[in-house]
């Protein structure tokens, strides 16, 4: 890397929403889309001191990402070592752990992915043989991410192309609304476990999610899942030991409804609001942003629910506007944390997810003993 490269800011989309994740980062930035790369902007550094920014559009953020070039793997290792080095002795060895991203862009050759991992494993081996007592601070991304903000360092290696790659290495910031401005996972990918049980594929945003947020329904808590059919969100509280009232004018899948946990009413999701707050609104309707908003006001803003994972789903790529009038409701709804994502398993769409603080009501729903199944098609 040649003396004064300077330091870059990259960011990292689902190929196809580059210019929306542009569009929504400072013009201080001056960001760009890197075109030769799906999912990838470049953007320069941020000033010291600037505010962080969490952007929807963004999985990932690499701080300060310098360039690595290398005809070999064992030429990237060395010239990564030379980076990392004195940050992993200086702080991971006297301050805490330190752990390693490695990876490649989204849907690149699944070789460069693999690449990358070898030229982790053989950076790892240089700081075992020259930093012997800073390695020790080394833990995988799995067994890193629980406890992602304990970490002194992380270290990202996004390999662009066989000889080029990008470093970053930072410490875990934490957002004023709660997570952290860099992802626990590489990529920014959040694993969810493949599960062919559900009724439909979308668990699988509703999972990830839970990865977001750090929690997910418990045993006795009381879910609303609003638009429900056929089942999906519904499934994947109901397999943790929560109970659901799920609200739609389609019945679940009969395997659900068989669940003594689960009460189904048949009726309009926009018009139902439980008889006390609730632990888990969960939405997935599909409706216009603004009706999505308007869930969310009801909902969040007024109490209605501890916590809330709700899809805002968009026509084409216009509307995505609206997203900030989201985060100004939460603000003043005096929610404390949340996020708003636009996760791996969303299409043109994106969650939010929401936490207020815990309340007597919780405590109260799961001391409620479970109810035998309900189909009530008198709801409007």
């Amino acid at each position: 890397m040649p003396d004064g490269d300077p330091a870059r800011r990259l960011l990292l989309a689902t190929p196809g929403f580059e210019l929306a994740l542009v569009q929504e980062l400072p013009a201080s930035w001056r960001p760009h889309v890197v075109s030769e790369t799906p999912g990838l902007v470049i953007a320069d550094e941020p000033q010291p001191g600037s505010p962080a920014c969490d952007p929807v559009f963004a999985r990932q953020q690499l701080p300060d990402a310098r360039e690595v070039r290398a005809t070999s793997v064992s030429g990237l290792a060395e010239r990564c070592y030379a980076l990392v080095e004195a940050t992993i002795d200086d702080r991971a060895r006297r301050h805490g752990a330190f752990t390693w991203h490695a990876f490649a862009p989204t849907g690149a050759d699944p070789g460069l992915a693999g690449r990358a991992t070898l030229v982790a494993e053989q950076t790892l081996s240089l700081l075992r043989q020259r930093r012997k007592r800073a390695a020790r601070a080394y833990r995988l991304a799995p067994q890193a991410a629980p406890s992602f903000g304990e970490l002194a360092v992380v270290v990202q290696f996004l390999l662009v192309e066989r000889e080029r790659g990008y470093l970053s290495i930072t410490a875990p910031e934490p957002l004023p609304h709660g997570g952290w401005l860099v992802a626990p996972w590489p990529g920014g990918i959040a694993p969810v476990t493949d599960d062919r049980r559900p009724p439909s594929r979308a668990y699988r945003k509703l999972e990830e999610a839970f990865q977001w947020m750090g929690e997910a329904p418990a045993p006795g808590e009381l879910c609303v899942d609003l638009g429900g059919a056929p089942g999906g969100w519904s499934y994947t509280a109901l397999r943790r030991g929560a109970r659901v009232i799920a609200v739609d004018r389609a019945p679940l899948a009969a395997s659900l409804l068989a669940n003594p946990r689960l009460t189904m009413i048949v009726g309009n999701a926009f018009t139902y609001q439980p008889a006390a707050e609730v632990d888990w609104l969960l939405s997935d309707v599909v409706c216009e942003p603004a009706r999505a908003l308007a869930l969310i006001r009801g909902w969040v803003g007024a109490t209605l629910a501890r916590k809330a994972v709700v899809t805002v789903k968009f026509k084409g790529r216009d509307g995505y506007g609206v997203l900030a009038s989201v985060r100004e409701a939460l603000i003043e709804a005096g929610v404390p944390r949340f996020r708003i994502k636009h996760l791996t398993h969303n299409k043109n769409e994106v969650t939010v997810m929401a936490a207020r603080e815990g309340s007597a009501a919780a405590g109260q729903a799961r001391s409620q003993p479970q109810r035998e199944p309900v189909i009530d098609r008198s709801f409007p």
